[in-house]
């Protein structure tokens, strides 16, 4: 919602004329709620994450407030807004490529190569900004000091060096995980694990319930700069043109 008062500020107040007032008492019942679930960490650790991230130390001091308030929340998005929008798109992709649709429900242990692969195509997260710590030079492209950098997810991974036939779903490629939709090396998403396993649970439960569940053509992206923001997608559980199954209910014979 933020994203779209940005983009269309007039459409939104017009949609939602008190979105300021919900908006800000919404965030900060939210980093409020963050702060008192890091202080029960702090003085009632446990064996999770946010344990882990609680007692974490910077320079031999435990992570300030605003630190801790960064760590949480990208947590929360690692799980919501990028998994989401992985969700929705990959559902595309599979009414795109059935047989590679077709390859995971016959073998569901290929769940987490269909996932990365689909991660690599939808690239949830559009780019990202750095500043330069020194000059150099990629591939040809001086690059100065100070000089704002801009990645983009999407070129990366379909860069046709590294990823043979890009625009080709193909969860049987060898380098299936070398992606950068999480980001690299130390600048990787904190949160990429547990988005891997929500995608995970997700796939495996939709598939085995609705096979043949299939993107009809109708989608809406919503305007954000920073995430490929999937809005709506419509889609037949029960396949193009397909039912809903017809329950019959059984009838017990009565003992006599």
């Amino acid at each position: 919602m933020a994203s779209q008062f940005l983009s269309n500020p007039w459409r939104t107040f017009m949609s939602e004329p008190l979105f300021f007032l919900r908006f800000r008492s919404v965030v900060e019942e939210m980093f409020d709620y963050g702060a008192r679930v890091m202080a029960d960490r702090r003085a009632n650790p446990r064996e999770d994450l946010l344990t882990v991230i609680a007692h974490s130390k910077l320079e031999g001091e435990l992570l300030p407030k605003e630190y801790l308030d960064g760590s949480w929340l990208l947590i929360i998005f690692a799980g919501n807004d990028t998994t989401r929008n992985s969700l929705s798109g990959t559902i595309k992709l599979m009414t795109e490529w059935p047989d590679q649709r077709a390859m995971v429900i016959d073998d569901p242990s290929l769940i987490p190569r269909m996932s990365e692969e689909a991660l690599r195509m939808v690239s949830p997260v559009k780019h990202m900004r750095r500043t330069a710590m020194e000059s150099t030079e990629l591939n040809g492209q001086r690059i100065a000091k100070n000089e704002k950098v801009v990645m983009w997810y999407g070129a990366g991974n379909r860069d046709p060096d590294v990823f043979p036939n890009p625009d080709v779903f193909d969860m049987t490629r060898e380098n299936v995980d070398k992606h950068i939709a999480f980001g690299h090396g130390v600048h990787k998403c904190l949160g990429s694990r547990v988005a891997q396993m929500q995608l995970r649970v997700a796939y495996e439960q939709i598939f085995q319930r609705f096979p043949d569940i299939a993107f009809n053509g109708d989608i809406r992206y919503g305007p954000n700069a920073l995430v490929h923001a999937i809005s709506r997608l419509k889609v037949d559980l029960y396949g193009r043109g397909g039912s809903r199954p017809t329950v019959s209910q059984v009838k017990t014979p009565a003992h006599a």
